[in-house]
């Protein structure tokens, strides 16, 4: 009996690890799919922003700050996130921006409030394009909430913990990226200034906690993400030269 006990045992051992390495071939194989899909959406989003001097791979930019920011969040707190989500979501926050006016987009002087009531229609604009995509619904809350603030005065004035957390996150990744990137109409901010801004937006427009753990990551880790999108951007714009 004790003999048949321990072959059970080995059997079942055995079952167990096929199980696993099993799991871990079809997750991998699943991960590689996904990343892929990352990939393609990088080349399309670079090459789109590429014909836009005031995004100029905005959006590649959050994106690389973002998947950063989830590397450094403690473990327990990216489980109120999906990986996938903040991939997808934080490439494509600004693809509304596609629907706004060439004049208003391009224009380098200080916009007029008008102007900025039709700009701030892209997170709509964004969900009216994808919204056949399935699977997308934290995408997509994501993307309507990011310029939402923790004190209600944002675009539609959820507060708090009513907004996603993963629009949070995005929220202070694009401020980031916003305040430190050329722009036509204002001149950027060296990473210290940028730091202290966010950390004097934090509790009113920003989460307090997360830009603590943005605040903490080392600095030659955040301007890696600004080399990269310059290297991609260049080679955007050197395809482009090249096609004309």
């Amino acid at each position: 009996m004790i003999l048949m006990r321990k072959r059970d045992f080995n059997l079942l051992i055995f079952f167990i690890i096929v199980f696993v390495v099993l799991a871990l071939i079809t997750g991998y194989k699943h991960y590689k799919s996904k990343r892929r899909t990352v990939m393609l959406l990088e080349l399309l989003i670079g090459i789109v922003e590429a014909d836009n001097p005031n995004l100029d791979g905005h959006s590649l930019h959050v994106h690389n700050l973002t998947m950063l920011l989830y590397e450094f969040m403690p473990y327990f707190t990216k489980l109120k996130v999906n990986e996938m989500d903040l991939h997808y979501a934080s490439l494509l926050l600004d693809i509304g921006k596609r629907g706004i006016p060439c004049q208003i987009m391009d224009r380098a002087g200080k916009l007029g409030q008008t102007d900025w009531d039709i700009i701030k229609k892209h997170p709509e604009i964004a969900l009216e394009m994808m919204k056949d995509v399935p699977g997308f619904e934290k995408v997509f809350s994501y993307i309507l909430y990011h310029h939402e603030r923790m004190d209600g005065k944002g675009y539609h004035q959820l507060s708090g913990e009513q907004i996603p957390f993963g629009a949070r996150m995005i929220a202070v990744t694009d401020t980031y990226s916003a305040i430190t990137m050329n722009r036509s109409y204002r001149p950027s901010l060296s990473y210290a200034e940028a730091i202290s801004e966010l950390r004097m937006a934090a509790g009113t427009q920003l989460d307090e906690e997360i830009v603590n753990y943005f605040c903490n990551i080392p600095m030659k880790k955040i301007d890696a993400c600004m080399e990269d999108v310059r290297n991609k951007m260049e080679r955007f714009s050197d395809d482009r030269r090249g096609n004309t």
